[in-house]
């Protein structure tokens, strides 16, 4: 137990120390928030592993060395001798078996866990994938390969629901790591530079932007950059470049994005908007809202929210609604 220490005079002395006054309780730990970003990165790092082979090693040297030991007893006392033996290396053997078995199911549930979240986050079911998120992180991942994809999938959770700065830690975290495929981190690196560009950070972003163009992509990479850029265009004004950009990353968006290709129907609208090119900016806000609904490319996209009321939606038909 520690001695109570005073500041002015040290350590109480053993004969005065009924007169000091009991600790007050610990507190309790402040409840967590739900999806504690800097708590689940933590809480998920995977535990060292156990090094079971060596226990094995080490049981069957000492089981030889216990042999050894007695290998001089004659008679009943010998044979005793060795049939114990046998039963102990039978026995490591088969804890050591069990256990690795125990492991192999544990890894499985995880593995058909993050599956499943990966089935929710197809089906939109963002809620239900977040409460396994939380719980799955909230404890050692038995893979390290694991735990990226679930942080992977936290980091598109988070950007649901508007908590861009938690994405940015989220996707720093798992690019730092240096843990995935060159497509998976192209990927997460576009979703860093929107989450910059939502959160402000304009420069920062613009930065990422040039790093992501020098990388040369092609495919559903270049378009989903072209998509950043007519992004970075609208929000810092600059509508002209967002027309002319347009015009030129129309055909790969289409090819590549499908749906998606709503987002970029929509920020040009709110380009022609600002250029005051009425006619345009309705028909490119019917265009888009004819593939994804208003409120959505309005949650993607808090600008377009000034042309809710302006402009004429596409609704969607009863039997799609």
């Amino acid at each position: 137990m520690a001695v109570p220490f005073n500041p002015l005079f040290g350590p109480y002395n053993a004969g005065f120390v009924s007169q000091a006054v009991p600790p007050s309780p610990a507190a309790p730990p402040a409840p967590r928030g739900f999806l504690d970003v800097p708590y689940l990165l933590s809480a998920s790092e995977p535990r060292r592993p156990v090094p079971r082979l060596w226990f094995f090693l080490g049981g069957m040297l000492l089981v030889m060395a216990s042999s050894a030991a007695f290998s001089g007893v004659a008679g009943s006392g010998r044979l005793a001798v060795e049939i114990f033996s046998g039963m102990l290396m039978a026995g490591l053997m088969a804890a050591v078996v069990a256990a690795s078995a125990a492991a192999v199911r544990r890894v499985r549930a995880q593995q058909e866990l993050i599956e499943g979240v990966g089935e929710l986050l197809q089906l939109r079911r963002w809620a239900e994938a977040a409460g396994q998120l939380d719980r799955f992180l909230s404890a050692p991942a038995r893979t390290a390969g694991l735990r990226v994809q679930g942080l992977i999938y936290l980091g598109a959770v988070l950007a649901r629901y508007q908590r861009f700065g938690d994405a940015l830690t989220v996707y720093e975290h798992v690019l730092a790591a240096d843990a995935v495929d060159a497509g998976t981190a192209y990927g997460l690196r576009l979703g860093r530079a929107m989450a910059m560009l939502r959160e402000d950070h304009l420069v920062d972003a613009d930065r990422a932007i040039s790093e992501l163009k020098r990388a040369g992509p092609t495919g559903t990479a270049a378009a989903g950059l072209a998509l950043v850029e007519l992004y970075r265009d609208v929000k810092t004004g600059h509508a002209d470049d967002a027309v002319t950009r347009f015009a030129k990353v129309l055909p790969i968006v289409r090819q590549h994005l499908g749906h998606r290709a709503s987002d970029a129907w929509g920020l040009v609208a709110r380009a022609y908007d600002v250029l005051g090119r009425t006619a345009d900016a309705a028909a490119a806000y019917r265009t888009a809202t004819l593939l994804a609904p208003a409120v959505e490319l309005s949650r993607r996209y808090p600008e377009l929210l000034k042309l809710e009321g302006r402009y004429e939606p596409t609704y969607a038909p009863p039997e799609a609604a």
